[in-house]
């Protein structure tokens, strides 16, 4: 495991948390004390409600998504960037009708060894400590009320 991966050389990783629609793939790399990983969700696409013991920062390279972040509810579109607080219940909606690519960071590192062919960086000989990683938690509360008061009935 090198310092570098080529773009090439990391894989795009099923999605863990896709319950209501559309698809996501990741690509994900990642060290001692943070994971970087490039989401691109498809139209349609809603993540389950989750927390996890990281703050995670998010910037939109492409396209809109709805963000919704304990009680709050936001559209972040291309250049847009966004702040999840530790152990905030948070998920996102694509309600667009074309892909949305998100740039996440979370630190420390949400729990790589889950996300199929995350990639380590750690240079020859080093060994990689992910005894901070953080697991991430799903579920426990329906996202309903919040989006239906977004958004109104129709959801």
């Amino acid at each position: 495991m090198p310092l570098l991966a080529k773009a090439d050389e990391v894989r795009d990783g099923a999605n863990v948390l896709q319950v209501r629609g559309g698809a996501m793939s990741t690509k994900m790399v990642y060290g001692n004390d943070c994971n970087l990983m490039v989401a691109v969700r498809a139209a349609g696409y809603h993540s389950n409600p989750h927390r996890h013991d990281a703050e995670q920062l998010n910037y939109v390279l492409d396209g809109e998504v709805w963000v919704f972040v304990a009680g709050e509810a936001f559209l972040m579109k291309k250049g847009d960037f966004s702040r999840i607080p530790r152990n905030a219940l948070h998920w996102a909606w694509n309600r667009s009708e074309k892909s949305c690519t998100i740039v996440e960071a979370h630190a420390p590192a949400c729990d790589p060894l889950i996300r199929a062919n995350a990639v380590g960086l750690f240079r020859e000989g080093e060994s990689p400590d992910l005894s901070t990683a953080v697991e991430t938690i799903r579920g426990g509360e329906s996202p309903d009320e919040l989006e239906a008061r977004v958004f109104g009935a129709s959801v």
